[in-house]
């Protein structure tokens, strides 16, 4: 995702917050649907959960904790629609090879490293 946070331009994995009495996995497709207008139903997998600290950027007295999801099986690129109304932070979807050089394109250290263990497990 090409996203505007606070006015800085992030490179990032799709994501966001749990909301309360929110599981993992309804967090994961209702931010789906509010990002997407039209997009794959897929099964999901757990990829990661750092265990070290993490510090929100952009609320340094809030801390994080991270979970990483794939989709079980390959998706279809041309089925995934932004949400025009999410246009204010939303800027873009890239789709990107499961390829080194990629890495790079990510703006968060988390989100290189989730990429890292995609590379290492499915490349």
């Amino acid at each position: 995702m090409k996203e505007r946070w606070r006015g800085v331009h992030l490179n990032k994995l799709p994501g966001g917050g749990l909301e309360l009495g929110e599981g993992l996995l309804e967090c994961l497709n209702r931010e789906l649907e509010e990002e997407f207008t039209s997009y794959e139903t897929c099964q999901w997998s757990h990829l990661h959960t750092p265990t070290h600290y993490f510090t929100s950027q952009f609320r340094p007295d809030e801390q994080l904790l991270l979970n990483y999801f794939k989709a079980v099986a390959p998706v279809n690129e041309q089925l995934w629609t932004l949400n025009p109304e999410e246009s204010e932070n939303l800027l873009g979807i890239e789709w990107l090879e499961l390829h080194k050089k990629n890495r790079s394109w990510f703006t968060l250290e988390s989100d290189r490293d989730a990429f890292d263990l995609l590379l290492e497990r499915y490349s």
